[in-house]
């Protein structure tokens, strides 16, 4: 019960902390107004907002400006006045443009700032940033979406790691953030979420190209269920180990299958965009010549394919 108590007063006090503390944010899409709102209502005072991108940028459209106060938020006419007076920064703008504006937003950090970088950056823009961040004093979070905004809310999952992430969980979770640490360093929670991406982005586009050519087939509905139902009768990670374990063995006569697939969606009328690359990427495997190991083996894991893979891969790219 003491123990508890503990938890308790510490939570409490951080939250105590956290309405003394001015939060700005750089850009104000979705996730930005939506982080903004869930900390109006838990009185934090109005964060502060600067965007300079080709839709809203100083002077601020009235429309504009009417999201704004919708969302509790103060707009400010430079970068220079949000660093100024804001504690935390939280930089959410497009991918094209975050490196340029994390640079821009470390060369103005103050020591002992928190800088928490919630753009879908490549891990090594992230380790950039965060140097420039931490050059100057400030302490840099490499936080990362693992879900939609539109879905969970403030509550999306937050997958993040540098020197302030630790920092940045014990501050804002009280608050009803859902953080999850995954280390000190910098481009590691963005390496993870950059890879998830790879699976999640690439099964949306494969599963329009096929329900797309189903369409244009008349079979949507048969082929729904024909994509559907053996995925819901066992779990994912499974599923994620067999298509391991077995490309090793069949990448070489998957990939020829996908040749006649691609023939038939051409057929239909569709360009078979995703099932081509599947196709390639198939022959790809099937060229790092591992077959017949692994097929004289009695036993291997999807680890084991992994490392293989990994290896012969590495080897191929040295000069």
């Amino acid at each position: 019960m003491v123990l508890a108590s503990h938890r308790l007063s510490d939570r409490v006090t951080r939250g105590v902390a956290m309405t003394q503390k001015t939060i700005g944010f750089v850009g104000f899409g979705e996730a930005a107004r939506c982080f903004a709102a869930h900390l109006a209502r838990k009185g934090v005072p109005p964060p502060l907002v600067f965007c300079e991108g080709t839709t809203n940028r100083p002077p601020y459209s009235e429309a504009f400006r009417s999201i704004a106060a919708a969302h509790g938020v103060e707009l400010v006419d430079s970068l220079r006045e949000l660093m100024t007076r804001a504690d935390i920064v939280f930089s959410a703008v497009v991918v094209a443009t975050a490196m340029p504006v994390g640079q821009s937003i470390a060369a103005l950090v103050r020591p002992g700032m928190l800088v928490i970088d919630i753009n879908a950056s490549t891990p090594k823009a992230k380790r950039l940033t965060a140097d420039a961040v931490l050059a100057n004093g400030g302490a840099f979070v490499d936080a990362n979406l693992m879900g939609a905004v539109s879905i969970y809310g403030a509550a999306v999952p937050l997958y993040c790691s540098g020197d302030g992430a630790e920092r940045f969980a014990g501050l804002f979770a009280p608050l009803g953030f859902a953080i999850e640490h995954a280390g000190p360093d910098a481009g590691t929670a963005a390496a993870v979420k950059m890879l998830r991406s790879v699976v999640t982005k690439g099964m949306e586009a494969l599963i329009v190209e096929a329900l797309t050519a189903a369409s244009l087939a008349g079979v949507r509905g048969e082929a729904l269920r024909g994509i559907c139902e053996p995925m819901d009768a066992t779990r994912y990670s499974k599923f994620v180990d067999m298509c391991v374990r077995t490309d090793v063995l069949h990448a070489e006569r998957r990939a020829v299958e996908m040749d006649g697939v691609a023939e038939g969606l051409r057929e239909i009328g569709l360009q078979p965009i995703m099932t081509e690359a599947t196709a390639a990427r198939l022959r790809t495997s099937a060229r790092l010549g591992l077959r017949d190991e692994f097929a004289a083996r009695p036993a291997y894991s999807a680890d084991d394919v992994l490392d293989a893979y990994a290896a012969r891969t590495a080897g191929l790219q040295r000069p």
